[in-house]
């Protein structure tokens, strides 16, 4: 899962997971001023007690000034930084399990990385010296830097080992994963609705007056009462006739009645998605077709997408901009076990998936207990 032979790494530290746990490193990892007050100006951190110090940051920035843009500036700094504190909690937390190694282990994962080794394969200590040279390292210090990156992968070894994915994780997986779903579906939007309601949701001055006398609290102000009281009657009859349509629609779909019925009491207009797999968010046909957060978004559709027969009309789909029933065109699920190739592919994704979890998991339980303070004065 990881290269322990990287020459970044062994400089840089072990960076896991990234994303999510770097949030939670920066939410934890404010400025935090009180700690700050008469903090060495050579110490850029403390974390749970353990200090980093301005010497270890910059041999950190070093180390990754390749693959880092404008390395030099001050967000930039602040997210090295950042990725040093998630480091070094990471391997506060393997010391906390107990987990070492041993000095012969960390010998032989040095004179067995190939940029210490010759032309003959075998191990060059001129090699190791111009690397230690060129990063201002004692022998020592790299010993602790193997040490501790060796540590971290023992950890993240220790968690994948407890991991595992079943066969029906890898089948469902992979039917997951080659799944094709297509729908065609109708759209009406409420603007286009009451176009065509107009005539029925029209409100006359005796319906106004009789509401304004049965609901003495609406009147407030003369000069806007009735178009207020008739602007909310409207609004009233056309959630009675969006009710009595979709109604309509829904009994249609229980009896197993067509989509193309269903559309044409609908109207609006018919329209293709594009192919998608299972979990996927469903978008417009088209090469970025826009997304229809009002399908992803609606358990119906969710529920009834899989088990809906291809030519048969959804129930209605009432969202904030208008009225949607669909059905399936394209349903593959392939639910049988994958070639030798893809089974193995797959079964990593899901045991790395496991490990990420857990490692989340525990991290953050971790973090909740931790106490990181940063000095952010970089000039």
């Amino acid at each position: 899962m990881f290269d322990s032979r990287s020459p970044v790494i062994k400089i840089a530290g072990y960076a896991i997971v990234g994303f999510f746990v770097l949030v939670i490193i920066i939410s934890f990892g404010m400025p935090d001023f009180m700690s700050r007050l008469g903090m060495d100006k050579s110490i850029v951190a403390v974390i749970n007690g353990e200090k980093i110090h301005q010497l270890d940051f910059l041999r950190y920035r070093d180390s990754v000034s390749q693959r880092v843009p404008d390395i030099n500036s001050k967000e930039m700094q602040h997210y090295i930084l950042d990725s040093m504190i998630r480091y070094r909690l990471q391997l506060q937390k393997a010391h906390q399990l107990g987990i070492g190694v041993s000095d012969a282990r960390i010998k032989r994962v040095i004179r067995e990385m190939p940029m210490f080794r010759d032309e003959t394969g075998k191990f060059n200590r001129q090699h190791l010296n111009l690397f230690l040279d060129h990063y201002h390292l004692s022998l020592n210090d790299y010993y602790v830097m193997v040490r501790e990156d060796l540590i971290n992968e023992e950890m993240v070894r220790m968690i994948q080992s407890g991991t595992g994915a079943s066969r029906d994780e890898i089948v469902t997986g992979g039917a997951v994963e080659n799944s094709r779903i297509q729908i065609r579906y109708c759209y009406a939007s409420n603007t286009e609705l009451r176009k065509r309601w107009a005539a029925s949701l029209k409100v006359s001055d005796a319906e106004i007056d009789g509401e304004l006398a049965a609901n003495r609290s609406e009147i407030k102000d003369p000069k806007t009462d009735r178009q207020r009281i008739k602007a909310k009657l409207e609004d009233r009859k056309f959630e009675v006739k969006k009710k009595e349509i979709t109604g309509e629609i829904d009994r249609l779909s229980l009896e197993g009645g067509s989509f193309e019925r269903a559309a044409a009491r609908l109207g609006g207009s018919v329209r293709a998605s594009s192919v998608f797999k299972v979990g996927e968010p469903v978008r417009e046909a088209g090469g970025k077709g826009n997304i229809l957060y009002s399908l992803n978004e609606s358990p119906l559709f969710v529920s009834d997408c899989l088990s809906l027969k291809s030519g048969s009309t959804s129930r209605v789909i009432a969202s904030f901009d208008g009225l949607y029933v669909f059905t399936p065109v394209q349903k593959e699920v392939p639910f049988r076990e994958p070639a030798a190739a893809q089974y193995e592919a797959m079964e990593m994704k899901l045991r790395n998936e496991k490990t990420n979890a857990v490692y989340i998991n525990m991290m953050t339980a971790f973090l909740e207990k931790s106490k990181v303070s940063k000095n952010l004065n970089f000039d």
